[in-house]
């Protein structure tokens, strides 16, 4: 007789189904990406569209956060718009947390310019993060009308993104996937403008 099996949590499922979709090879979104229509630009690159476009606000934390930017990024490519990414491929540990530092104000003040050019900001938090960056933009932009944001249970502060989505009118959304398919709908519909 075979023992029962017994099925992972609903979110675990989720979540691992989330992350496999990130983890597909670097060569592959990389072609995908390139084949698109979109206009991606990553810190701290000029921009120099005026397409409707997207910035990816969010967690990043190094070796705590997936790397969600690249699975938007996927998933809107193909329409003709600007996404800016702050991720940076030369990011480095070691710059000082100082305006003095000019490599580390000079991503800041990309982010910055980025956000307030945005058509729409995607703001993912992920729960492994604590992601304060992300949550001071929260309070920089609640009252832009461009946040779409993605919070899911678990997220140490939660009860706080939840009351300020909620004072200011904010889609609140639990996971990656459904921020993919809220933004993606909004700049289809820019397109169309």
């Amino acid at each position: 007789m075979s023992e029962p099996t017994t099925s992972p949590p609903q979110e675990q499922v989720a979540s691992n189904a989330a992350e496999q979709k990130v983890e597909q090879s670097a060569s592959e979104v990389e072609a995908q990406i390139n084949a698109g229509k979109a206009s991606i630009f990553k810190a701290p690159h000029q921009i120099t569209t005026s397409t409707p476009s997207i910035f990816l606000a969010g967690s990043i934390e190094m070796g705590k956060a997936v790397d969600w930017q690249t699975e938007i990024t996927k998933n809107l490519c193909h329409l003709p718009v600007t996404i800016m990414n702050p991720r940076r491929d030369d990011w480095d540990n070691d710059w000082k947390q100082d305006i003095s530092d000019p490599r580390f104000k000079e991503q800041v003040v990309w982010e910055l310019d980025c956000q307030d050019r945005a058509d729409v900001i995607a703001m993912n938090f992920d729960k492994k993060t604590m992601s304060p960056i992300t949550l001071m933009e929260l309070g920089l932009y609640a009252g832009s009308g461009k946040l779409v944001v993605a919070c899911p249970d678990g997220y140490w502060r939660r009860g706080n993104v939840q009351v300020v989505c909620d004072r200011f009118g904010i889609e609140l959304l639990e996971s990656l996937d459904e921020l993919i398919e809220n933004v993606k709908g909004k700049l289809e519909a820019k397109v169309k403008e």
